[in-house]
């Protein structure tokens, strides 16, 4: 899933056009945040002692990830460094066994 950029119409009334410019103005850095092109996975469940693979389904190399949910005490960092298939899935690793929720972009 990615963003899709504001389109323009055009417009004969100079009001409207002033008003897509503002909009627009607005929106684009928006747009264009790296963090908000993502995809949220839901119960996602990692298991210590292995490299756990999820599928993130950007359809790109992901550059990070945020813990969205926790359902229980662990520490969880990433592996991608050595993810032999960071286009198709994210790497991650545990110390305990927990259900997350992320935020892969």
């Amino acid at each position: 899933m990615s963003v899709k950029n504001f389109k323009k119409l055009a417009l004969k009334d100079k009001e409207s056009s002033k008003l897509q410019e503002n909009v627009e103005l607005v929106l684009k850095p928006i747009i264009n945040s790296q963090i908000i092109d993502g995809v949220l996975l839901k119960c996602v469940d990692l298991q210590p002692g292995k490299r756990n693979e999820v599928q993130h389904k950007l359809g790109r190399l992901p550059l990070g990830y945020i813990v969205v949910r926790k359902r229980a005490d662990a520490r969880i960092w990433d592996l991608q460094d050595t993810n032999p298939a960071p286009g198709q899935t994210f790497s991650l690793a545990c110390s305990h066994a927990v259900q997350v929720d992320l935020w892969i972009f």
